[in-house]
């Protein structure tokens, strides 16, 4: 499948020099601009910035997790939709646990 959005392996790598913006509305329309600006974060070593997402379409949700580049920051809208298609484990900031928010 490829690299995940979270990675779990001992090297280093570099860290990000800068954020890529995702548009607010990540549906099949959007397929084109995701993967022009998921090369343009390659091109940059920089992660996607998912804070300003409202919505994730199944289409799109599979281009980001092919393609593995780590997302920032994810909106509420975003964690939904990779719970809604059990792949929040992919996510690069994990959403904190029940006994976590309450500790």
């Amino acid at each position: 499948m490829g690299r995940f959005l979270m990675s779990t392996d001992t090297e280093t790598a570099p860290a990000p020099a800068a954020r890529v913006t995702l548009p607010d509305r990540l549906d099949s329309a959007a397929v084109d601009v995701l993967k022009g600006l998921i090369e343009q974060a390659e091109a940059q070593n920089a992660d996607l910035d998912a804070s300003e997402v409202t919505y994730v379409g199944g289409l799109c949700l599979q281009v980001l997790l092919a393609n593995g580049r780590p997302l920032t920051a994810p909106s509420e809208k975003v964690r939904e939709a990779f719970a809604l298609f059990g792949v929040s484990e992919f996510l690069s900031e994990p959403t904190p646990s029940s006994s976590e928010l309450s500790a």
